[in-house]
């Protein structure tokens, strides 16, 4: 619309100042976005909206929010970078209006072949930031029938700049909001693993007073915890082999002179650090000790203490994804067969292993003990897993 009265074109700039106020005070990116497409209907007077962010690793647009009727069945739609109109904007960084959409070579009619949605013009401009592009922002058809000009340009694009800040600044905020919950997280494990040293020094003067008896000594896991038995050999600079049995499964801590030496666990295929790591998840059953006994294995020639706190973070994060990968919980692949379980985990024994077990039968549990992994491994390999979607849950 080349001639737009000058009244109207002060109230368009008008509305823009109230939406620039409005948009830069929202924070969360998906309240955002449909903001800005709700709005940009309305400044522009179209039939539809819609905003793409540019998914750089995959060289592809990805449309989060489409406003218009048929905005649910289009938003997750994702065009590579240079293909369609949308993409040839992101690709060359510079705004496009097309008159007639269906005559135009470069115009990709997927969005229309999954509605019943006509598109005749567009309007598309890149969003940038300091000339680089995160995105578009487009609108279709103008409502009154007519076709988009310099005017629509000019207005459009001044919307595109103060979403492209807004934008920017709520990812900025979303991550910053992400690294404060990592920091928490890592402020309340290290309270959590200072705790539990706290608490170890009265079960270590509690395990002086029973290995004052030569030889052997035994009791409950109940009453003393497994880190702090070892960590209490290795100050004391022990020499043997301290048993640990958990309901059926029996697993070994061998100390020279203090040094952690070698650890295994029967019937896991985990042997050295990995044991170790387990063993401290375990706080039910009996120990031992039986001091001279040594192993002609040597899987970790560290000092105790040096590996305690690392077993507490892992004992720690371990419980937290127990919590939310439930035992009842009934995984089940996110593929049709068996074809996905090929190259990219070939070279990784954890997931090819769980994959393998997933039968949409077993839960969390069964396949857990069937495993040949300790606990961390198993579930931080469930996380990545269910984070990839090559599994999902039956709850």
């Amino acid at each position: 619309m080349e001639n737009e009265s000058n009244q109207e074109l002060v109230n368009r700039l008008n509305l823009l100042l109230e939406i620039n106020a409005t948009i830069n005070s929202t924070r969360n990116l998906g309240e955002l976005l449909t903001k800005i497409t709700n709005t940009t209907s309305v400044v522009m007077k179209s039939e539809a909206s819609s905003i793409a962010l540019l998914d750089a690793a995959n060289n592809e647009l990805v449309f989060q929010f489409v406003h218009g009727e048929f905005g649910d069945q289009v938003r997750t739609i994702r065009v590579e970078v240079g293909k369609g109109i949308s993409g040839w904007v992101a690709k060359y960084g510079v705004p496009l209006i097309v008159p007639d959409a269906q005559k135009d070579p470069r115009f990709n009619n997927k969005v229309d072949e999954k509605t019943t949605f006509v598109t005749r013009s567009v309007i598309c401009v890149p969003l940038k930031r300091e000339e680089r592009v995160i995105g578009i922002l487009q609108s279709l058809n103008k409502k009154d029938g007519g076709q988009f000009g310099n005017d629509d340009l000019a207005i459009f694009e001044s919307l595109a700049n103060i979403a492209s800040i807004a934008i920017e600044n709520a990812q900025l905020y979303e991550i910053l909001n992400q690294r404060l919950v990592q920091l928490e997280e890592a402020k309340q494990r290290t309270e959590y693993i200072l705790n539990q040293l706290k608490q170890s020094e009265k079960e270590m003067s509690a395990l002086r007073e029973l290995s004052k008896q030569r030889g052997a000594f035994m009791g409950k896991l109940g009453t003393f915890r497994v880190e702090n038995l070892v960590q209490m050999l290795g100050n004391d600079y022990k020499t043997g082999k301290l048993s640990l049995i958990n309901g059926a499964e029996k697993g070994y801590i061998y100390l020279k002179n203090g040094k952690l030496m070698h650890s295994y666990i029967e019937d896991k295929e985990v042997e050295g650090l990995e044991s170790f790591y387990e063993t401290i998840c375990w706080l039910e059953g009996e120990f031992s000790f039986q001091e001279g006994e040594t192993h002609e294995d040597v899987t970790i020639d560290k000092m105790a203490m040096s590996i305690i706190i690392e077993g507490l973070r892992r004992f720690d994060e371990s419980n937290a994804l127990r919590d939310k990968y439930k035992a009842t919980f009934v995984p089940k692949h996110s593929f049709e067969d068996n074809s996905n379980l090929g190259e990219p985990q070939e070279n990784d024994p954890p997931k090819i292993s769980i994959l393998k077990a997933i039968n949409g039968v077993k839960n969390v549990e069964h396949i857990f003990k069937a495993s040949p992994f300790g606990r961390y491994t198993f579930y931080t390999t469930l996380k990545e897993l269910d984070e990839a979607k090559m599994i999902s849950f039956y709850i």
